[in-house]
Order: C-alpha cells, then structure tokens, then sequence
C-alpha cells in the first residue's frame, strides 16, 4: 500500500535528507553551501549582504515530533545574526516558516529565498510555472538555454520577463510532478507581497526552487509556504491552490458575470491593428491604410459580415504624443474629433473600440518619433523625485527601454500622488470620449508595479507587501477615473488586481519562448473573475516556426477559444490576418481561408449554446482524451506534439460540460473518457445526438468545436 503521508527529515547540518510523499523521495542530495535558505541583507547604504545555511556554524533541533525547529547561530559573516526556521507536517502539507535576525541593525532583511529545496530530476518530471498564465517545462536545461526567458529571480529595475509574483506570474504558487506523485509549493499569503517563484537546475542530477519573499525590512515573513503533496498534473495542483484561493484571499473580486458590460458579455472578436507603420514599432510612423481612423470601417465591415459577430477595433500607433511613450497618451494622433467621428460609427454598428496604452513608465526621448522628448518637463518639475529608486540610489529601466527599445525613461513609483494624478488624467480623456477598453497597463506585464527602494518616498525602503498594496491603491483610482471603460494589461492580470483588470492581452505564448509549453493555468484558475483575449502574439515567430508549422495560428485560436478566451487578430495591409504584431508586413500571411471559417464557426458557438460556459463559467480538468498528433515546429529546440482535438471542461451552476475543437482541415476522430458513467447531449453542427456510457467516439468537423453537455449535477465535484 503507498503512504499518502508526506515525511521530511533533516541532518545534523540542518539540511533536508529526505522529502517524501506517496512513497517517492523527492530529495537529493545537499552539497555544502546555501542549502535550505539564502537571505539578502542590506545595510544602511544599499550594500547586500547574502547569508546562507552554510554560513552558520552552530545548528540546533527543537520541537516535537512532526513540529521540527531548527536554530542557526554563530553566523561567520555577521556576528550575531540568527535564523529559526521551523517546518510544521501535517498529513499531506509542510508549513514552512522563517524568522531572521540581523547581528546589527544598520541591516535589514530585503529578501529571503526558502524554502530552497533540491529536488531530484525524474525522466517523466513535469514542472509547473506561474510564469505567461502557464508554463510547462520538462526539460530545465532548455529553459536556461531560452534567451529571453530563463529562470531569474526579480530585482531592480525589473525586466517583465522573469517570474516575478505579482506580475508575469500571475499566481503564486508552482508544483513539481511526475506520473507517480507530486509536490506543490504554495505561498499563504493574503497580501500579495512580491516574490519570485521559479525552479533552477542545480547540477546534473537535480532542479533548485526559487521562492524568494521581499519582506519590506521584515525580520520574518507574515505567512506560511505550504509544500503539498498530490497525484495527477497541473490540475490537480492547480485545485489545490484554487482551494486556498477561495477561502484565504481577502481580494479576490465578485464573479465576472456580475461586473460585465454588455458588449463584453457578446464576446465581439478583437482586430488589431496599427494606424501608423506597417508591423513595427521602427521605421518610422507614416499613416498607412487605417488612418485616419474611419478609413478601416469598410474592413471591419466585412469582418462583421463574415462572422456575423460583433467586433473591436484595437487600435495601436494611434496616440498623439508617441507609441509606448509612457505615461502619455494623449490626444489621439489627429485629434479628437477624428477618433470622436471613428467611435461613433463604430457604435452606430453595434461594435466597439480599444485603445493600447503604455503604463507607468515615464519617457524622457521616444526612440521611435524622434521628435517626442520630456526632458525640459522632467527637469523642470523635478520629476526625479517620483520615479523608481534602487538599492544604492540608481535610477534606470530596462522595460522597452534603451537605445535599442521603444524609449529612454524610467520607471514611476505607484506609491507617489504624481503618478496616480497623471494615470487618472490620461485614463479619463479616453473615457471621456466613449472608448469602450482601454489596456493602459501596457508594459506592465500582468499589471506588475516596478520595484523602488527610495528613501525620500512615504513606503518604506524595501519592497514588501506595501508594494502590492500601492498597485491596488492606483488601481482603484484608475477604475474611478475610467467609469464604464473597462481597462486591463499586458499579460494576464496577477490575482490581487482582478478586480480592476476585467479584459486582458494575455501573452501565454511566452511559454514557447520559455523552453516549455503553455497550459491553461490562468484561466483553470480565473476565468469566473476576469477575461482575456488571444493576445496580438509579439515576438511569437521568434520562438514558433510557423513557415514548417503552416497551422499554427489555428492552433492560437482553437486553443484561446477552448480556454474561454475571446478570439483576437492582428491585421496587415489588405486587411489581411498575420501571424502575429511585431512582424513586418513583408513576410507573408498564414491561409487566410481556414482562419475565417474556424473564427466563425467559433465565434457563433461563443455566442451560442457554449456562451454560459464561456463568457464567465468555471474551468475544471479536462478528460482524458485520445486522438490524433500535429507537430509544432519550434526554433533552436526539437518539436513539441499537441493533440489535433483540444479538449476543455466547463461548469456553470449545476451544469457541466465539454468542448472539443478541431483547429484542422479535416475530420478528427477522438474518444473521450469519462471518470465514471455518464449521459447526456452531444452538440455539433450537424445536429443533436444522445450519449451513454464510459465513454464516447466522437469525429470532431473540421475547423469547428463540438459541445458535449451533461444534465445538472449538485455534487460538489463536477469532475468529468
């Protein structure tokens, strides 16, 4: 019989010597040096001080059984300092706690990464990441060979790029898991304070966890760091901090079929496009094709038609002042009247329009339009004082900033009143001039606040909880001054900013990019609390071989619509769909004909019988399913299969149901397993038919999606 307890044991040295659960062992083995935790202290000037297990010469054990305290002392580098580190196990779940004291007190705890387990590698090893709404990994020496995306622990100033909690990782909790068992490492904390989570390899023989905690200049973390054992995937854990989610987190908002506006509710489809250039933010800013602004309405005419579906024009390059000049926006290029005129012929149709922003950054020198520069402003309002600080009193950005990057800047403090006013001013002109959605967050990936160590603000000096609470604060004032727009981010919103964030530009793309592949996390998790849309794809063909994956954007859109998300395209010239924003319009399109039959066929089971589920339904874990391959063809790294039937599973209220989506052009056959005996309807195109049983063989149409749709269940677990 397996042991479903978990089990934990340390040695002499106060290093793990054994982690298990379901009979598995987890650990490897410790080699000298930082061991269990690493801390970073920093004195009164900003200098760092990293502490870890091995730079202590005295470890005490304590505690009762299952309650084990351990006591660091006779810290070589800093005479005086203690750690206390204890590790409560019950059943299933190891609490973890961590209290620090600094030997002197000109040093304060910026950081602490604990636990920092050594994990043994498995060949059927899978490893979760919150990072771009989910991202599988299972091979961690391909993340670190990912350019752009290896793992990293956050610092100043940030990337928007690493793992960073609340941020690009969107949840704060990742899980390690192989066919056999599982562990989840989940953070307990109900204020959302910054972290990092993430995994490193560690050795040939191993992988490392980050979850590194920015205390705030706190001596101790104000909550516990859960390691849980399960079985089964990234659903299973995914259930589990789901549990956690809806019984401890004070923020979470009220369901999203509650706060949705009707054109949100009637799930319009989303065309991107520039009004300026042609694909890039280099070039220069020539109006091209959709300027002025009601020069596209004869093309989103025909995109009405072709879908029968109502539509918004999301507009880029559009902004008086420069693009991703943050935090300016406007006026619109043109003037108001001009996109005055746009919107209300758009509305006239019954659509609606979105505007891109650029978050808060602050722009001194556009590298695009040469001729936008805040210098003159900067100095003589002294705006120094409200951008972000470092440790050492450094002052630079490095989001789209550079020579090479969209702009030369800085990064605001959310903290300061100037940032908040100057949020609100611009948030308020567009909706003063009925813009539908406005994604102002632009660049603040998941709707992160950048990090700022000023001593001259009223926060304190070291990141902590007050960082998110401050984001929440601008939030609020940003949801005041929007009034019926609804705003939204770049990336998925991270949790704590739900409530404000209702449509987003997810970016679950990034996982390619990453050295895995994206699973549908985010929504499993969020969907009944805040919408996305399929995103404008930036950078995708830098990781994606799309010329040998000729598919590929059918794949994007099955894949979004299977996962509740609404279906976004980006236009070229011609009104043409391309790959992706970020492409030049030079490079040839994909098949035009398969995407407009699969976003119409899609969209009209959007609006449809599959609305309920949805447009604001539950995602649960999805049934196993068997059917055919396709390869997805990656640069610098081997293929990656994916089924030729997307599969998810939905509840709302007492119903449940599955979809299958066929992104091919030709008929699938697949069968759907069942947990146990079950009946209902299957719907598709061709009609309604019964079924009954363990399972069912399904041909799923080509470029279409079928419904299976059980009858009201009142148990708790909907599992299908």
């Amino acid at each position: 019989m397996i042991d479903p307890t978990i089990h934990l044991d340390f040695d002499r040295q106060g290093r793990i010597s054994s982690l298990k659960f379901a009979g598995l062992e987890f650990c490897a083995p410790e080699p000298d040096g930082n061991g269990l935790f690493l801390i970073n202290l920093r004195d009164f000037l900003g200098n760092p001080l990293q502490l870890g297990c091995g730079d202590f010469r005295e470890v005490s054990r304590e505690g009762r059984e299952g309650f084990p305290v351990l006591r660091f002392s006779e810290c070589v580098p800093l005479p005086g300092t203690m750690v206390e580190i204890s590790a409560e196990t019950k059943q299933v779940e190891i609490r973890w706690r961590i209290t620090v004291t600094p030997g002197r007190e000109e040093f304060k705890v910026e950081w602490v990464d604990f636990p920092r387990i050594r994990l043994r590698r498995f060949p059927d090893g899978n490893y979760l990441l919150p990072f771009a709404e989910g991202t599988l990994v299972r091979d961690p020496e391909e993340r670190e060979r990912s350019a752009s995306f290896r793992g990293a622990a956050a610092e100043y100033p940030m990337t928007g790029t690493d793992s960073f909690y609340p941020g690009p990782a969107a949840m704060q909790f990742e899980a390690f898991y192989t066919d056999d068992a599982g562990l989840c490492f989940l953070c307990r904390d109900s204020a959302h304070a910054p972290k990092s989570i993430d995994f490193r390899p560690d050795g040939r023989d191993a992988v490392r966890t980050l979850l590194r905690h920015f205390t705030g200049g706190k001596n101790t973390l104000d909550y516990a760091v859960a390691v849980i054992g399960f079985r089964g995937d990234w659903q299973d854990a995914a259930e589990l901090y789901r549990s956690w989610m809806e019984q401890n987190d004070p923020y979470l908002p009220s369901k999203l079929e509650k706060r949705l506006p009707h054109w949100l509710a009637e799930s319009p489809v989303l065309l991107i496009y520039p009004v300026k250039g042609s694909g890039l933010d280099s070039g220069g800013l020539t109006p091209n094709e959709y300027y002025p602004y009601r020069a596209a309405l004869p093309v989103i005419e025909r995109y009405r038609k072709c879908w029968n579906s109502r539509l918004m024009a999301l507009l880029m390059h559009w902004e008086g002042t420069a693009p991703w000049a943050p935090p300016y926006i406007w006026p619109p290029s043109g003037g108001e009247n001009a996109l005055s005129e746009f919107l209300e012929a758009m509305h006239d149709a019954g659509d609606t329009v979105g505007l891109y922003g650029s978050g808060i950054g602050w722009t001194q020198k556009s590298m695009i339009d040469p001729s936008y520069d805040r210098t003159a402003q900067f100095d003589a309002e002294h705006l120094e004082k409200e951008i972000c600080v470092g440790p050492r009193g450094e002052t630079y950005s490095r989001v789209c900033n550079g020579p090479r990057g969209q702009r030369i800047g800085y990064d605001l403090c959310p903290e300061r009143r100037f940032t908040v006013a100057t949020v609100e001013q611009e948030i308020r002109s567009a909706t003063r001039l009925g813009v539908d959605y406005l994604q102002y967050f632009d660049q603040n990936q998941g709707c992160a606040a950048p990090l700022c160590y000023s001593k001259h603000h009223s926060h304190p000096e070291l990141p902590g909880a007050w960082h998110t609470a401050s984001m929440r604060a601008l939030l609020a004032a940003a949801e005041k001054a929007a009034g019926t727009t609804v705003l939204g981010c770049e990336n998925a919103a991270a949790e704590p900013y739900l409530g404000v964030c209702r449509l987003n530009d997810l970016r679950n793309h990034l996982a390619w990019g990453a050295g895995g592949v994206p699973v549908p996390l985010y929504p499993y998790l969020f969907h009944e609390y805040a919408a996305g849309f399929s995103g404008n794809g930036v950078c995708l063909s830098s990781w994606v071989d799309v010329e040998r994956t000729p598919f590929f954007l059918q794949w994007v859109i099955a894949w979004n619509f299977a996962c509740g998300n609404l279906l976004s395209i980006v236009l070229k010239d011609g009104g043409r769909i391309h790959w992706h924003w970020g492409l030049p319009w030079s490079v040839g399109e994909p098949a035009q004909e398969p995407l407009l039959e699969l976003i119409g066929n899609l969209t009209a089971w959007r609006r449809g019988r599959a609305a309920e589920f949805l447009v604001a339904g539950r995602m649960g874990k999805a049934p196993r399913l068997s059917c055919g391959s396709r390869k997805i063809h990656l640069k610098n790294r081997p293929p990656e299969e994916t089924a030729a039937v997307i599969a998810s599973a939905w509840s709302h209220g007492e119903k449940r149901a599955v979809l299958l989506v066929n992104f091919g052009e030709h008929p699938e056959p697949c069968r759907i397993d069942f947990q146990r005996h079950e009946t209902g309807i299957l719907h598709s195109t061709a009609g309604d038919a019964a079924f009954d049983g363990g399972f069912s063989v399904i041909e799923v149409p080509p470029l279409d999606a079928v419904l299976l749709e059980f009858p009201p269940d009142k148990r708790a677990d909907f599992t299908i």
